[in-house]
């Protein structure tokens, strides 16, 4: 029986911090029918917005770039197959602020499978995302029939729920693909070109109150 040729597929990332933050305070002139002016001095304080994501690395946490490869871009899956991937998120500013993360396919390239039928593979890959803990994510991550059972929402756009992180805080992510044991050979690819998803995942944050 000849051995069956899963597919590889391809993820890039890209994180895009939109800050939006400005407090100003203004002071009063006083002046009381004399000859002289005594003038309170005008102050103006700009909050400082810091995102900082970092993802798990064998030798810790490590600040997320555009260049960053968060998932094996060189994995391949069958069915059963899935890969996390841990980002914390921190609050390194000096206000406290809102975010949502989303994750979108940016980019979408079929191929041919063994019955000569076109694969788009994000029809057959599942996606799961939490945040909360540290601890919390590890729990819900902690083997693979675990994770799996996160790992439900089709690939496509998702948004997570506002969150909202304080001065000196911060949260932590898991991110799955898993390919559902019932794909069977409908993924298998034809010929030498893989099927390739490419996901744009964007952690956006404001001050609290403006995100929906």
């Amino acid at each position: 029986m000849n051995r069956k040729r899963f597919t590889r597929i391809a993820l890039a990332f890209s994180v895009f911090l939109f800050i939006l933050w400005s407090t100003l305070g203004t002071g009063t002139t006083l002046a009381w029918f004399t000859d002289t002016t005594a003038t309170q001095k005008n102050t103006f304080i700009i909050g400082e917005l810091d995102l900082v994501v970092s993802h798990k690395t064998p030798d810790g946490y490590t600040v997320v770039t555009e260049q960053t490869k968060l998932f094996d871009d060189e994995a391949l899956y069958e069915p059963g197959y899935v890969q996390v991937v841990y980002l914390k998120i921190e609050n390194e500013g000096t206000v406290d602020f809102d975010y949502v993360m989303s994750v979108d396919v940016t980019k979408s390239i079929p191929a041919i499978n063994v019955f000569g039928d076109e694969i788009h593979l994000e029809k057959h890959l599942k996606f799961g995302a939490v945040i909360g803990t540290e601890q919390e994510i590890l729990d819900l991550t902690v083997d693979r029939e675990t994770a799996k059972q996160v790992a439900t929402r089709d690939l496509g756009a998702f948004i997570s729920d506002v969150h909202n992180l304080e001065i000196g805080a911060d949260d932590y992510a898991a991110l799955m693909i898993y390919m559902p044991e019932g794909v069977n050979n409908v993924a298998n690819y034809r010929d030498d070109a893989p099927p390739m998803v490419e996901l744009g995942i964007t952690v956006k944050a404001s001050q609290e109150g403006t995100l929906s």
